[in-house]
């Protein structure tokens, strides 16, 4: 399952033209082309489609004559790692030295914000393209708006040999509305409106681009998880932590309910108001984690 119908189906693309809307593939003749005035947009590894901007109308070849427009704008298609990363960056917490990124917890429905607005095409600067959704779009990626370049109409005929894909005509519409900048929206149709299990599609999404490479966790959980790097380093000098340790260590690491329940009954024991043994802490940490009532105040705060 995945996003194709924002392209247009094979045969309605036109192979005779370009278009607004064009994905062009980075191959070596058009990274040449590129290169003449583009170097970085040509050799970078992460750059691998471009998306033409300029206007459809702009771009008709006339009878013997180029198209309208002296420039084809192109903007950058690079993977959604790219602009994911600079976002998770925001919220990294800090001091945590960890193969694995860890994150402030509150702040992770920013972040399913932003993939929420990528997924419907909403984020300004990006247009996003999930992978599969025509075939040489293998990852996951973002057209990067702002990273456009301007190719000599001379170029026509390369860029048009490299076309392998062409948006719908209402996404393409979309493309330059987003690129413009205009007063007016332009209303396409959302994966709700395209596939039959969008809240499945969405959360295996999220779940495939986020959360296996990211951990969400309270400040409570971050200051636990210090002290257990700390301790793990202490005891394994000179080695370097592996991805299995990390989420070893993170297995170990208890919700924020068992660790406020912990708190509390030292608390209680220090000050001698329950009896400073295993039955009576058992006891009490089981009443306060089995509380609804507890468990709502600690979950509120998250």
């Amino acid at each position: 399952m995945s996003m194709e119908f924002i392209f247009a189906k094979s045969e309605q693309i036109d192979g005779n033209s370009l278009r607004q809307g064009d994905l062009l593939e980075k191959s070596e003749e058009l990274a040449n082309a590129v290169k003449e005035a583009h170097s970085y947009y040509a050799d970078a590894d992460d750059y691998t489609h471009f998306l033409v901007l300029t206007q459809s109308c702009d771009l008709v070849k006339r009878e013997k004559k180029p198209p309208k427009s002296p420039y084809i704008t192109l903007a950058a298609v690079r993977p959604l790692e790219k602009a994911l990363g600079r976002r998770v960056e925001k919220y990294v917490a800090p001091g945590v030295d960890f193969p694995i990124m860890v994150c402030a917890r509150e702040r992770r429905l920013l972040v399913d914000q932003f993939l929420e607005r990528l997924l419907h095409n909403t984020e300004d600067g990006f247009f996003f393209l999930r992978a599969g959704s025509t075939p040489t779009i293998e990852q996951d990626s973002c057209v990067f708006l702002p990273l456009s370049i301007a190719l000599r109409n001379t170029h026509y005929d390369i860029c048009l040999k490299h076309k392998v894909a062409q948006l719908d005509d209402i996404f393409a519409a979309k493309v330059g509305w987003m690129t413009g900048n205009l007063y007016s929206r332009i209303g396409t149709p959302d994966i709700e409106d395209n596939l039959p299990n969008s809240k499945e599609y969405k959360r295996d999404f999220f779940e495939d681009v986020l959360y296996k490479k990211t951990v969400w966790l309270s400040p409570a959980q971050i200051k636990v998880l210090k002290i257990e790097i700390k301790n793990w380093k202490r005891e394994n000098a000179h080695q370097e932590m592996t991805i299995d340790v990390a989420r070893s260590l993170l297995d170990s690491i208890p919700d924020d309910v068992t660790l406020a329940s912990q708190r509390a009954v030292k608390i209680l024991t220090d000050n001698n108001i329950i009896a400073n043994d295993d039955a009576s802490i058992d006891s009490a940490r089981k009443l306060l984690q089995n509380d609804t009532s507890f468990k709502k105040l600690i979950k509120s705060d998250n």
